[in-house]
C-alpha cells in the first residue's frame, strides 16, 4: 500500500503545473502516488501531466469533464490507494519533507488529521507571509480540547487526512461553490478525535495570483457563496448537536468570513459598493453582538487597526495603508 496519495486538481494552469509536479517528485518519502486530475481544461495542462506520467510511474493522470475544484478533489480521493491523503493545488508547490514529516507525525499520534504551516507568495510583488497554525505539537488534540482550531485557516492544502477517516466521515467538498475549504474543513475537525500538528517550518507554498477565484471582484458571487457556506456550517453543527458547544467559534466564523475578510476586499476595490453594507447586515442579523466576540482580541495588530478603521467607516485611511504596503513591497524587489 502506498504511504500517501497526493491529489492535484489541474485546470488551465500550464504556467504553473510543472513546478507543482516537480516539487512532489522531489519528496523525500518515495512511497507515494501522485494523482493529477485534469478537470476539463482548455490549455496544455493535460498534455503536460501526461508527459510527467510517462516518465514517472508514481504519477497517474485522470481526464474528466469540468466540474470545478471540489469535484476534482472528490474524484481524486475516490481513486486514491494511499494510507493518507493530501490535496495540493496545481499552481502551488511544497517542501521536500512535506510527506515524510507529516506522515511520521500521523503514524506516531495515530492522527485522523495533521496540520502544517504554509507560506503565501504574492505573484506580482514577491511578498511572502508565513501562516503559523500555532497548535500543540507532538501531542494529540481535538476541537473539543482546543476549540480554537476551528478558527485556523481552513485550507484543504495544509492538512494530511487519514484515508480511513476520510472515507468513514462521508464528508466531501460541495460541488459548485467557492470557499469550499471553509465549508469542509470545520466539519472534518468536528468529527476528528485525534489531530496533530507539525510546526517545524512551512511545508506548503501558496501562490497568490491576481485574477484567481479567491481574488475576484465579483462581490455578488462572493456574498452568495460565503453566506451559503456559513449557513451550511451552522446547520451542520446544529444537526450534530454541537452548535451550543461551539457558539463562540461559529460566531467568529461569521465575523471573519461574513464580515471582516469580504469587507477588506470590497473596500480595497470599491468602498461605495452596496455589498459592503449587505455583508455587515447579514452577520448582524445572525449574531447581533458579533463585534464583542472574545476571539477578536486575538487578531494581529494590523488587523486590529483595520477593524478599528472599518467600524468607523474610515475607508480612505485603509486604502492609504494598503497603498503604502504595496509601495514598500515594490521597493524591496
Amino acid at each position: 500500500m502506498k504511504k500517501a496519495s497526493i491529489i492535484v486538481p489541474v485546470y488551465n494552469i500550464e504556467r504553473y503545473i510543472r513546478g507543482c509536479v516537480e516539487s512532489l517528485q522531489a519528496q523525500t518519502e518515495k512511497n507515494i502516488e501522485i494523482l493529477l486530475v485534469d478537470d476539463g481544461g482548455t490549455d496544455k495542462s493535460g498534455e503536460i501531466c501526461e508527459e510527467y506520467a510517462c516518465a514517472d510511474k508514481r504519477i497517474q493522470v485522470f481526464h474528466k469533464e469540468n466540474g470545478g475544484l471540489s469535484d476534482a478533489r472528490n474524484y481524486g480521493a475516490r481513486q486514491a490507494k494511499g494510507e493518507y491523503l493530501f490535496f495540493i493545488d496545481g499552481d502551488d508547490s511544497v517542501a521536500p519533507h512535506l510527506v515524510e514529516k507529516t506522515v511520521a507525525c500521523a503514524d506516531k499520534l495515530q492522527a485522523d488529521m495533521v496540520f502544517f504551516d504554509f507560506e503565501s507568495i504574492e505573484e506580482e510583488t514577491g511578498r511572502r507571509d508565513l501562516y503559523h497554525y500555532g497548535m500543540p505539537e507532538n501531542k494529540v488534540f481535538s476541537a473539543r480540547t482546543n476549540p480554537e482550531v476551528l478558527l485556523k485557516s481552513p485550507s484543504a492544502c495544509c492538512c494530511l487526512y487519514r484515508k480511513k477517516f476520510w472515507d468513514k466521515s462521508g464528508i466531501r467538498y460541495p460541488k459548485g461553490r467557492h470557499y469550499e475549504d471553509l465549508a469542509t474543513t470545520p466539519r472534518f475537525l468536528l468529527q476528528a478525535e485525534r489531530i496533530g500538528y507539525v510546526g517545524d517550518e512551512p511545508f506548503y507554498y501558496y501562490m497568490l495570483r491576481k485574477g484567481s477565484i479567491m481574488h475576484s471582484s465579483n462581490f455578488e458571487r462572493s456574498y452568495e457563496d460565503r453566506t451559503w457556506v456559513l449557513e451550511f456550517l451552522r446547520d451542520y453543527f446544529s444537526q450534530k448537536e454541537r452548535a451550543g458547544e461551539f457558539q463562540k467559534e461559529l460566531e467568529y466564523m461569521f465575523f471573519e468570513h461574513g464580515y471582516f475578510v469580504p469587507s477588506k476586499e470590497i473596500i480595497l476595490e470599491n468602498s461605495k459598493s452596496i455589498w459592503l453594507k449587505k455583508f455587515r447586515i447579514y452577520v448582524e442579523e445572525k449574531y447581533p453582538g458579533f463585534l464583542q466576540n472574545p476571539y477578536i482580541k486575538t487578531l494581529s495588530k494590523k488587523d486590529k487597526i483595520l477593524l478599528f478603521l472599518m467600524k468607523r467607516h474610515l475607508y480612505g485611511i485603509m486604502n492609504i495603508l494598503s497603498g503604502l504596503r504595496k509601495k514598500s513591497d515594490s521597493l524591496r524587489q
